[in-house]
């Protein structure tokens, strides 16, 4: 358990990024986390958290003081909002970080991760695929209301909700709806969930679609995503994450798919014009009726509501490959087994966590597979989070 720090200062030279955006040094062995630092950067610290020696975590985490030495790759950050104390928004942690240095970090942190976690001593990483806009780019955003009805988002490492005017990052139509929500009146209600949409209704209880703009077509095909189903937050890189993981799934018309964790179908869409068979695999119930809508017309095509890891057993057809796109918590053993069980050649992994991608790699790895490549692709500037498609094959006994 933590124990309460001193109040004690130190100076130390950062050496690298971390997944989860801190900057990392250390003092007589000992990794500091220090939030808001730069790597290359020589800073004055506070320790406010430290863990003690005899647990497994050998760690303290500090706050920013003095920047004694700068990173070239520092920069002022445009939003009003951002910072990384009680009164600033969390939502972003790299506005400090100019653009090309970011990419550098997620490449970086995502082949750390492979090695660390995963186990992999060179993994085949590739360069990340930037994003084409690093400004205005989410098509959706949760905010946090406050006691008196204001929208924000909370405060890094808090639940305390920082009232906010404007959001650099999400795209204009929800700004502009965003500066006309002088207060939100719903009673007791602590979250709005808001996407922009073809249509325009009034905020429901949880969720809101934005009709002043809409979701830009993915190929030229417009999506139905209900307010309660997942769909990818960065518009203009959806074709691309589509097109990499069509590639990376080498399919044939005779292939049978498996789309697990398939959504609203956003990869299903694709891979059914392409191949024999899909099957996807899905728990959202309304994911199960906006998958039913994108993929009309398409006879080759069976949707299975459940978990995947319950599901996947009860299928008795040959899958000759498979994409698992699961949330942040990853596939685990579970499904991990299943898949396995199986005996799919190819498998696409699709991951928004580096460190549970590194879990799930290593155990296929442990279980006859091996690691083709792993492409990262920034869905997420001016934060920690990395999107990343990873192929692995399985070694014929």
């Amino acid at each position: 358990m933590p124990r309460p720090a001193p109040a004690r200062e130190l100076t130390l030279r950062l050496d690298a990024m971390t997944y989860g955006g801190a900057a990392l040094g250390r003092v007589e062995g000992k990794a500091i986390f220090v939030t808001g630092g730069l790597a290359g950067e020589v800073v004055r610290v506070i320790v406010e958290e430290d863990r003690a020696r005899s647990t497994r975590a050998h760690y303290a985490r500090a706050r920013l003081l003095e920047v004694i030495e700068p990173s070239p790759d520092r920069i002022t950050p445009l939003c009003p909002h951002f910072g990384f104390d009680a009164t600033s928004c969390g939502g972003c942690h790299w506005q400090h970080i100019a653009y090309a240095a970011q990419l550098r970090f997620k490449t970086a942190i995502v082949r750390e991760q492979l090695q660390r976690i995963g186990r992999i001593p060179d993994p085949p990483v590739r360069d990340i695929i930037p994003s084409p806009a690093i400004w205005q780019y989410r098509n959706h955003a949760q905010f946090h209301v406050t006691p008196d009805g204001h929208l924000g988002f909370q405060a890094a490492r808090s639940h305390r909700v920082v009232p906010i005017d404007q959001c650099l990052i999400i795209e204009p139509s929800l700004q502009a709806w965003l500066q006309a929500q002088h207060t939100v009146d719903h009673a007791g209600q602590q979250r709005l969930s808001v996407r922009l949409s073809t249509r325009s209704v009034q905020p429901a209880r949880v969720s809101a679609l934005c009709g002043a703009g809409r979701l830009a077509p993915i190929s030229n095909f417009q999506f139905h995503v209900s307010p309660d189903s997942f769909f990818q937050v960065n518009t203009d890189l959806i074709e691309t994450l589509v097109d990499q993981v069509l590639a990376q799934l080498e399919l044939s018309k005779a292939d049978t798919v498996l789309d697990a964790y398939c959504g609203v179908g956003l990869f299903s869409r694709f891979i059914a014009p392409q191949v024999t068979r899909v099957i996807g695999i899905e728990s959202s119930i309304s994911a199960q009726a906006d998958f039913a809508i994108n993929l009309a017309g398409y006879s080759n095509v069976e949707f299975h509501l459940g978990r995947v890891e319950q599901v996947l057993p009860t299928i008795t057809a040959h899958v000759d490959a498979a994409l698992l796109d699961p949330p942040r918590a990853g596939c685990g053993p579970e499904v991990i087994d299943a898949v396995v069980a199986q005996q799919i050649d190819r498998l696409v992994l699709v991951a928004c966590d580096a460190a549970t991608l590194a879990r799930d790699v290593r155990l296929l790895l442990d279980r006859q597979y091996t690691l083709i490549e792993v492409q990262p692709i920034d869905l997420f500037p001016h934060t920690y989070h990395i999107e990343t498609s990873a192929v692995l094959q399985r070694v014929q006994a």
